[in-house]
C-alpha cells in the first residue's frame, strides 16, 4: 500500500502475520555514511547540508505527487553526485 500497483492483504492472511512497529530511518546518517563511501572528505557537513536541502524542499515546494523526498531519490541523488 502505497506505492503504484500494490494491494492491501486479505485478512484472512493478515492473521497469519504478527506486526510489528517501524520507525523513520535517520536520514542524515544514512546520507553521511554514503557520502563517505563515495570518497567525500568532508561528509559530516555535507549531509547536514543534503540533509537541510531536502527537509525544506519537500516542505516549501508543492505536495505534487511526482516529487519524491523519500529514501531511495535520496541514495539515487548521492550515489551520482559520487560516481
Amino acid at each position: 500500500p502505497g506505492y503504484a500497483g500494490r494491494t492491501e492483504l486479505p485478512e484472512n492472511l493478515k492473521a497469519l502475520f504478527r506486526s510489528c512497529a517501524m520507525i523513520r530511518p535517520d536520514m542524515k546518517l544514512i546520507q553521511e555514511n554514503m557520502l563517505m563511501a563515495e570518497g567525500f572528505q568532508t561528509a559530516r557537513a555535507l549531509s547536514v547540508k543534503f540533509n537541510t536541502l531536502y527537509e525544506l524542499s519537500s516542505a516549501l515546494l508543492s505536495k505534487q505527487p511526482h516529487y519524491d523526498w523519500g529514501l531511495r531519490a535520496v541514495k539515487s541523488v548521492l550515489r551520482v553526485a559520487g560516481g
